[in-house]
């Protein structure tokens, strides 16, 4: 059975007032079926750690990508400009031996940077409404795409609102990782993350962007039986915010001895 793990970062509406200022639009995004496929050409492929982090792409990755070795799918927070948390995210899963996929959900075209922090306050302007479904496609684009060509370990890394990506998948991995996002409210019959995954969340109650009523751990909740909560409190969104956090991840995946 082919394993997967899905891991990714996420941002959500319900966010204390005074640490966000988030006002819907309108966006639209295409969803056709070629747009979604080509999401797999969009996106950086790594295959080993480097001083200058140099990507190939997806048909060089198909060449030269290890299938023997675990494929990390990253799902890239509202705006994708934290180079600091992005480096930190690409450092840490390479530093594991893993294949590491960066998809870029801004690069399509239709999707304007959602988010940017000015004077401690997270300004959001987006269509979360259609975002998330959206960004869910071409996360399933990418899982389809992966198993057709022979990769046999698939993991999944998100941050903010990739976090808020994996919550509404519904495609069975192995399992899943949430970094600095809490457990979003799901629209009106949605279903539950499928609980044939596993789930790792790791958040912060003194994370800047969430605030104590924002910072919902999912372990606990009708529907999230198969949700592990890791609860720090260090005053930062940072994915490794509490250095507990990279040890309990790799216990997780099952890397730590």
């Amino acid at each position: 059975m082919q394993k997967i793990i899905v891991l990714i970062f996420l941002l959500w509406s319900s966010f204390n007032v005074a640490s966000q200022d988030f006002k819907p639009t309108n966006e639209d995004y295409d969803i056709s079926e070629g747009m979604v496929k080509a999401s797999v050409t969009r996106t950086k492929y790594y295959i080993k750690d480097s001083f200058f982090d140099i990507s190939i792409n997806n048909e060089e990755f198909l060449r030269d990508g290890n299938r023997d070795k675990p494929t990390v799918i990253y799902l890239h927070g509202c705006n994708y400009d934290n180079s600091i948390a992005e480096r930190a995210l690409l450092k840490f899963y390479l530093g594991l031996g893993f294949n590491y996929a960066a998809t870029d959900f801004i690069k399509r075209g239709d999707a304007t940077k959602a988010c940017v922090g000015v004077n401690g306050v997270l300004v959001v302007r987006t269509n979360l409404r259609k975002r998330l479904p959206a960004r869910v496609l071409e996360l399933n684009a990418h899982i389809d795409w992966l198993r057709e060509n022979g990769f046999k370990t698939i993991y999944v890394v998100g941050y903010s609102e990739g976090g808020m990506v994996i919550q509404r998948m519904q495609k069975a991995v192995d399992a899943v990782i949430i970094h600095a996002m809490t457990c979003i409210p799901l629209p009106p019959n949605a279903k539950p993350p499928t609980n044939e995954n596993k789930y790792l969340q790791v958040i912060s109650t003194r994370d800047p962007f969430l605030d104590r009523e924002g910072a919902v751990p999912c372990e606990g909740r009708q529907g999230y039986e198969t949700f592990v909560s890791v609860v720090g409190n260090a005053p930062s969104h940072d994915p490794f915010s509490d250095a507990l956090w990279a040890g309990r991840i790799k216990q997780f995946l099952g890397v730590d001895k």
